[in-house]
């Protein structure tokens, strides 16, 4: 399937992100409580993949993936806090090559927004100051995100930022984003030091990442992505230029802060509690039992945790209003193609960079979490002309959106991309492109004592989910035949020894399929 064929111009591409949502908290993905009409109307002339997965559940590493068509031990961005390579090609930096004008809203979260230096230096100690590949860039590469260079002026980015002419970013989480957000937002009239929990109008009582912000809802950053992703898209209409544009919020991802009516829009008596919220986690790693032991009670406000049942009920009710939100500002992005005459000649997009525990097996957050609440993201890729509306069940990973709009534009990709379009898939959801999802995840802190900074290596296929840990014999094996809710760790089951066999080998086979090609060879030596 070419677009590019079908249509005397090229498409027009709109890929929407959010921000830590997973596949089931949106209408098209099954959720009966939360509203999202305007996403669901994308997925009803779309194709949905159900089984869709991250290449890795944590933003950057995540994000920086689904830009290269890379994994992260290619690219480079192996956790938070590691920029990617200012000179990493793109499926965006293709598009530009070829007379894409290219734009970003939002979220990028492409390098560092200067969090916590100290952890980072703590990872550093002890390792020798000269890196094992000496880069020859410009000072300050990796601070065109930095939250605190923002604050102090604006910021223009320069051109071709990681293939995008034009960004506008909107930098953190929930109510409390800063960057060129920071700026309109002083220009109609609200203060940014009355942002953060310590302004809020109401607290709530069972976690301090749920409250409701002094901001109100029409210039919060939702409002901001959705208004001025309408903007650059009228305006790049009138150029008749093909444009790309990343639509990317910064929500729901925690703090839960709605604003307005949409913090209010749901009630936690609504909200169902997970099947798997009771696991008693007889047979589970080690540092999930010792969360579960500690239920209702947070070490930090990143750290993955085991909710009280009132904590999950209200945070749900508080993630669904901001997602409705997010499906408002949606659908200011769809009118506004609509109203620009483009709608017809324009791919659009919908994903999420990773999931959330959000309940799952009595958690909740992420990392060094492979759960499916965590890996599994919404995917729907709507293209004009092209194939009839389905839904496939076909495995799809972050890798493949770039190979897959690469293709619908007519766009020739580059060498070392891990990623498969899936154009085949969506002219015959019956069929399938891979047979397994390959995952890592990688962090800069020791997560099981002894075993030093966490590294984890995941393989899915259509039976289960293996899970190997560095620096232990412990790990995790599920096989959905008799446990589709993973409930049941395999790893220690003497009967299913040659089960775990034939997945490690698979998971082998995996890495060595998703080790870095990219150099290529000049000579035979």
């Amino acid at each position: 399937m070419n677009v590019a064929d079908n249509d005397p111009g090229m498409p027009n591409i709109v890929l929407i992100i959010a921000d830590q949502l997973r596949a089931d908290h949106v209408g098209f993905g099954g959720n009966e409580v939360v509203r999202t009409g305007n996403m669901d109307s994308v997925a009803a002339r779309g194709t949905r993949f159900d089984r869709a997965y991250v290449a890795n559940p944590i933003c950057m590493p995540n994000r920086a993936s689904m830009l290269t068509s890379r994994v992260p031990s290619s690219h480079g961005t192996r956790y938070n806090g590691i920029a990617l390579d200012p000179d990493a090609n793109t499926f965006v930096r293709s598009l530009r090559s070829s007379g894409y004008r290219t734009m970003l809203v939002g979220k990028a979260h492409f390098q560092n927004i200067g969090h916590q230096p100290e952890l980072a230096a703590r990872a550093r100690a002890g390792t020798p100051e000269q890196d094992a590949v000496e880069r020859e860039w410009r000072p300050d590469w990796d601070r065109w995100e930095d939250l605190a260079l923002h604050r102090q002026g604006w910021v223009d980015v320069p051109e071709d930022y990681y293939g995008f002419d034009h960004v506008e970013f909107a930098i953190d989480h929930s109510d409390y984003c800063g960057g060129h957000y920071e700026h309109w937002l002083r220009e109609q009239g609200f203060d940014p030091d009355r942002r953060g929990g310590d302004h809020a109008t109401e607290m709530s009582g069972e976690w301090d990442q749920i409250y409701r912000p002094a901001m109100p809802a029409d210039v919060y950053p939702t409002a901001w992505v959705g208004r001025r992703s309408a903007e650059l898209i009228r305006s790049a209409a009138d150029s008749g230029q093909p444009f790309f544009l990343q639509c990317s919020f910064p929500d729901p991802h925690h703090p839960f802060t709605p604003p307005g009516e949409y913090y209010d829009l749901y009630s936690p008596a609504d909200v169902r509690l997970p099947a798997t919220f009771d696991d008693p986690h007889e047979a589970s790693m080690p540092h999930i039992r010792s969360k579960v032991k500690h239920k209702g009670s947070q070490r930090g406000p990143m750290s993955p945790f085991a909710p009280t049942e009132k904590q999950y009920r209200e945070a749900a009710a508080k993630e669904y209003g901001a997602i409705t939100f997010i499906d408002d500002a949606v659908g200011t992005v769809l009118d506004a193609l609509t109203q620009a005459g483009v709608r017809d000649n324009t791919i659009v997009v919908i994903t999420s960079d990773h999931g959330d525990m959000f309940g799952d097996h009595g958690l909740m957050l992420k990392a060094g979490l492979h759960y499916e609440g965590c890996v599994r993201v919404p995917l729907v890729i709507s293209a004009p002309d092209g194939a009839a509306p389905g839904v496939s069940d076909a495995l799809a990973s972050s890798l493949d959106i770039g190979p897959t709009l690469l293709e619908l534009a007519g766009v020739e990709g580059y060498a070392g991309i891990h990623g498969r379009s899936l154009t085949g898939v969506m002219e015959d959801t019956g069929t399938a492109v891979r047979d397994r999802i390959y995952i890592e995840e990688d962090q800069m802190f020791e997560l099981l004592p002894g075993c030093g900074p966490l590294q984890m290596r995941t393989l899915v296929d259509d039976d289960g989910r293996i899970t190997v840990y560095r620096g232990t014999d412990d790990g995790e094996l599920f096989l959905y035949a008799d446990d589709p809710g993973e409930l049941l760790n395999r790893w220690h089951d003497p009967e299913y020894a040659e089960v775990k066999s034939r997945y490690l080998a698979r998971l082998v086979d995996a890495q060595l399929e998703h080790t870095d090609m990219s150099r290529r060879p000049t000579a035979m030596a």
